[in-house]
């Protein structure tokens, strides 16, 4: 995929690349691949075209999105360009342990459920959550389409795609130090995100089946609302001897954080009343994702049978050996790709 591009870099007179050049070339290839590559519409593979024209549907559709919110938004303050969080934001031992960046500072902040794989601490303050809650609901109000953030949360938002990706970039960033720390690899060198809002009420999505995250690292933030139930169950690492072996359950505390692994199995309880909003940052590395950790991870034999409450009706072949499908999951029995 990478060598056209690199082919057809421009040189100046010397024969050198530089970063003009780079960035023009760059600039270029976003704008249009085929052109940066010198190769006329019809001799490119019809599979790449159309993925082209999917890529740049979603695109525009995605803009339009974010030039229409533009106009509706409620707090501009979290619009900003460049982005900047406001200190009144963030919990003063968070913003401290940024500030500082030792690793003394950030494991100060930190409760280790898990060791080694599940921690929390508190980011933001009521008055960020209350904010930010305001702002996603008046998006919901709006009326205007939304991609759902995954197949399994039916009712999401992807925050990139109404106009907090410079935000979400900040948030990142913040938090790269604390995840190379924790997470060395997966943690390290993030140059990619997905973040988004998932919502539990009543009538809407309850709970979510276990499952594991395509992310490096996840960071799960809760901003409230009012809840009851909706515990977060731990079980653990894919391909382990205890994968689908029960480890910890978590129980979200509002303006808190917990993060782990991706590869961490994971699943929430059924909410019992009120209703629960998170905002969820799957972090990605390019770097960490071509090593043989990410392409071919090892896979153990299960020690002895799973835990009813780790198993998963999505993923898992053998559900119906150890739980009743849900209610309008009827069609899942034998689908799904564990055990291996």
């Amino acid at each position: 995929m990478l060598m056209p591009f690199y082919r057809a870099m421009p040189r100046n007179d010397q024969g050198i690349c530089t970063l003009r050049l780079m960035l023009q070339a760059v600039h270029t290839f976003l704008v249009d691949p085929l052109k940066a590559w010198n190769i006329p519409l019809e001799k490119a593979p019809e599979k790449f075209t159309a993925s082209l024209a999917v890529n740049r549907r979603m695109n525009r559709d995605r803009l339009s999105v974010i030039e229409k919110y533009a106009k509706q938004v409620v707090h501009l303050e979290l619009f900003t360009r460049p982005a900047a969080w406001k200190p009144e934001w963030l919990d003063p031992g968070f913003l401290a342990a940024v500030k500082e960046g030792t690793p003394e500072a950030w494991r100060g902040i930190l409760t280790e459920h898990l060791p080694g794989e599940v921690f929390s601490f508190k980011v933001f303050t009521e008055s960020f959550c209350t904010l930010l809650l305001d702002e996603i609901f008046n998006f919901y109000k709006s009326g205007l389409p939304a991609r759902r953030p995954n197949s399994m949360n039916a009712y999401g938002i992807i925050l990139n795609e109404i106009g907090l990706e410079p935000l979400i970039d900040e948030l990142q960033r913040m938090l790269q130090p604390l995840g190379h720390l924790l997470f060395p690899g997966p943690g390290s060198g993030w140059d990619g995100h997905h973040c988004f809002i998932v919502r539990y009420r009543a009538g809407e999505d309850l709970g979510l089946d276990m499952h594991t995250d395509d992310s490096d690292v996840t960071f799960n933030f809760c901003l409230g609302l009012d809840f009851a139930g909706a515990g977060l169950q731990f079980c653990g690492l894919m391909g382990a001897p205890d994968h689908r072996k029960h480890s910890y359950t978590y129980t979200h505390v509002k303006g808190s954080c917990v993060c782990h692994v991706g590869r961490k199995r994971h699943g929430a309880d059924d909410i019992t009343s009120g209703e629960r909003l998170n905002l969820i940052l799957w972090n990605h590395s390019s770097t960490f994702r071509q090593t043989d950790a990410y392409i071919k991870p090892e896979y153990y034999t299960e020690e002895g049978a799973p835990d009813p409450v780790c198993v998963s009706y999505t993923h898992d072949r053998d559900f119906g050996n150890f739980k009743e499908y849900p209610k309008g999951k009827e069609r899942f029995p034998g689908r799904g790709w564990c055990p291996r």
